[in-house]
């Protein structure tokens, strides 16, 4: 997954991460990419790797130039040391680091956020299990709208394809009791293990089949059933 949404990061790009272990995979595979910036709502361990690698020197940002933004921090003993005392690091209010009209003043900013499920129009969970909360929304909508308005922005869901193989994450409607968290309107690309899905401006036959595509296998058979039920068409590759 993080292999895959390295693909969408280009040299310059600025940056928001979600929080959790998908995030931290993404930079991983980031190494060979050059003049990165962050602005962030969080930002953890991963981060200062890749400062001290050299990949990340936030040189290309257009607001806070050579400074990493973010609201809150959560690592380990070295990610404080790091950000302690560092004029490299500007920790800002929330209010202001999540407005979608800031978050837009930089170029190139690439959204990056994990979630629990999607169906087949695009609608994304990312807060919920059915009626069962478990997280708050944090600034996942706000980035993705700044970056939709970012000149060259573009978000990113991104999820294993099932849960622990027992179930997909792609399915034809939300689980009972689900809150969408990022809209169908506001999605761009969905990326699994299998692939991307780029959803932005498709028609609903188009998004249907593209995160099929990137379904798992075992479950690909039951969601094409499901796309010639709903289009009344046969499902081709």
């Amino acid at each position: 997954i993080g292999e895959n949404i390295a693909s969408l990061v280009k040299d310059g790009d600025c940056l928001q991460l979600g929080i959790g272990a998908i995030p931290d995979a993404v930079l991983l595979f980031l190494k060979d990419k050059k003049d990165l910036g962050i602005h962030s709502e969080m930002f953890s361990d991963g981060v200062v790797e890749l400062v001290e690698a050299g990949v990340i020197t936030n040189a290309k940002k257009n607001i806070h130039m050579g400074k990493s933004v973010a609201t809150f921090l959560m690592g380990t003993r070295r990610l404080y040391d790091y950000v302690d005392n560092n004029p490299e690091v500007a920790m800002m209010p929330v209010d202001y680091v999540n407005d979608p009209r800031v978050i837009c003043q930089n170029d190139n900013l690439v959204s990056i956020n994990s979630c629990v499920q999607v169906d087949l129009m695009g609608q994304v969970v990312s807060t919920c299990v059915g009626l069962r909360q478990i997280s708050g929304v944090g600034g996942q909508v706000d980035f993705v709208r700044g970056a939709a308005m970012s000149k060259n922005g573009r978000s990113i869901m991104a999820m294993p394809s099932t849960v622990k193989s027992k179930a997909s994450k792609i399915v034809p409607v939300l689980d009972e009791g689900s809150a969408v968290t990022t809209s169908r309107n506001d999605v761009d690309y969905v990326v699994t293990e299998y692939g991307i899905a780029h959803l932005t401006g498709k028609t609903l036959r188009q998004r249907a089949r593209a995160l099929i595509e990137i379904a798992h296998p075992d479950f690909r058979e039951a969601l094409q059933a499901e796309y010639e039920r709903r289009f009344h068409e046969k499902y081709t590759h």
